[in-house]
């Protein structure tokens, strides 16, 4: 009696385990890729994340931040099958610690860089710096692109030295923007899709193209990566995906800006 329910027992843990592990090889299956991308493609990669699963792709995942904050996080650990940076620089960065999965970089989009103040400024482009009374918000260039643009861009103008004393830096291109439409600062400097973004600022003028380096976002898989991330990363580079990244005002990586 004692050996018949011992077996019954163990033929319900075995079964009970078959149907644990069915469940979690059907999770695994449906997992989605994490995709770790710079703050100013927020929007637009949640459209993109969008179509691709509309077309049969599945769900993504993100982690937006600074691009120097990511490509740090994927440094010390962090699980992430795909960068999508705001410059080469962090780019660079991952791919000279062997962290990146061969041949898979790519330039997805363009961008331009822009002053913005709230909509109630007076503040005119050909006035800046000099009119500026108040504070300048930019990203910290240490870490964030946007903000590394904006300091050579000020610097090739001859315009820094008017502006340093009122810099306030901010984690990231959102959070500087989130500065003007708050109206907690005079004036931020952004990518132009962000200053797109939102309704709370208006765009005053767009910096030379030759007063910083081009503005291009590459993105690349990581070593190991979820083979779901290979899938969206080929994605991103169709017409249909194309075609969204320029509703939401990036250019293609190749075009030439004024």
């Amino acid at each position: 009696m004692k050996s018949t329910l011992y077996f019954r027992r163990r033929s319900t843990n075995m079964k009970t385990l078959a149907t644990l592990l069915s469940v979690l090889l059907a999770v695994a299956a449906h997992a989605a890729p994490t995709v770790f991308a710079a703050a100013s493609t927020t929007d637009v990669m949640k459209e993109l994340a969008n179509a691709f699963e509309q077309s049969g792709g599945g769900p993504v995942r993100f982690n937006f931040a600074s691009s120097g904050a990511l490509a740090r996080q994927i440094d010390a650990g962090a699980p992430a099958d795909l960068f999508v940076s705001a410059n080469g620089k962090w780019m660079d960065y991952l791919e000279t610690k062997a962290l990146l999965e061969t041949g898979t970089r790519t330039d997805l989009a363009r961008n331009s860089l822009v002053l913005v103040v709230p909509e109630s400024s007076s503040l005119t482009f050909e006035g800046f710096p000099k009119e500026l009374k108040g504070r300048l918000a930019i990203g910290e260039p240490k870490s964030v692109p946007a903000g590394a643009y904006a300091q050579t861009a000020l610097e090739a103008l001859h315009q820094y030295d008017a502006v340093k004393a009122k810099l306030i830096k901010g984690k990231d291109v959102r959070t500087v923007l989130l500065y003007v439409a708050r109206n907690e600062v005079d004036a931020g400097i952004v990518y132009s899709t962000d200053a797109k973004s939102s309704e709370k600022v208006k765009m005053l003028g767009t910096f030379p193209a030759e007063s910083h380096p081009p503005i291009i976002y590459p993105a690349a898989c990581l070593k190991d990566a979820d083979p779901a991330a290979r899938k969206f990363l080929e994605f991103m580079k169709t017409e249909p995906a194309q075609a969204i990244f320029k509703k939401h005002g990036f250019a293609d990586p190749s075009a030439r800006t004024e």
